[in-house]
């Protein structure tokens, strides 16, 4: 599968848009908590937003610190569609400081026979789950503690991306990136879909 991104233009297009514009728009997802309590309230913000029924083929959460300030917090990325046998998907980015915005338009290209469909997952509460990813962090926290001494770590960024893939459990990763609380040295851990961890470094 291959994709062409046709960027829309306006104000706040960047995935770095959550510091950089105006005030106001959406609900208070930045503050939820990145455990599994607060990765499953956002995929219940993604399935109240996109709908039950809708594909995915890259959903990134990141964190920016501090919380406290202003655009401070959990930000999210998704390439989503509710109709993938049109080929087409939207990216949608949210920050606290405005809302949602559909940031830009994405064409899939399809070679041969091939089924979009299974290039693409689902938000399904079993393989494809927020909640496990929150657990995740949990561990890869727990990981630094115990083997690197590091009390205080925050997640950085979570992602579940296809990389242009089938699905399966092989070619989708669940990527975490881990740092201290005051900053420094950023930890990557790459786990499965079941959550046996792949590789760990830094």
């Amino acid at each position: 599968m291959r994709k062409k991104f046709f960027y829309v233009i306006g104000l706040c297009t960047s995935l770095l848009f959550a510091t950089s514009c105006g005030s106001g728009g959406g609900n208070n997802l930045s503050k939820v908590s990145t455990d599994a309590a607060g990765f499953e309230k956002i995929q219940q913000e993604l399935t109240a937003k996109f709908g039950e029924n809708a594909y995915y083929d890259l959903i990134y959460i990141g964190n920016n610190l501090p919380a406290n300030r202003p655009g401070g917090g959990v930000w999210v990325n998704v390439n989503v569609t509710t109709k993938p046998e049109s080929l087409k998907m939207e990216q949608w980015s949210y920050a606290s400081t405005i809302g949602w915005r559909n940031t830009s338009e994405i064409t899939i290209e399809m070679s041969g026979d091939a089924n979009v469909k299974d290039y693409l997952f689902q938000l399904d509460g079993n393989k494809f789950n927020l909640k496990k990813v929150g657990e995740l962090v949990t561990a890869s926290s727990k990981k630094l503690a115990d083997e690197k001494n590091l009390s205080k770590t925050v997640l950085a960024s979570a992602v579940i991306n296809t990389f242009n893939q089938p699905v399966s459990d092989t070619d989708t990763k669940i990527l975490i990136d881990m740092k201290p609380e005051n900053g420094g040295t950023t930890f990557h851990f790459i786990y499965d879909l079941s959550g046996k961890l792949l590789d760990f470094s830094y």
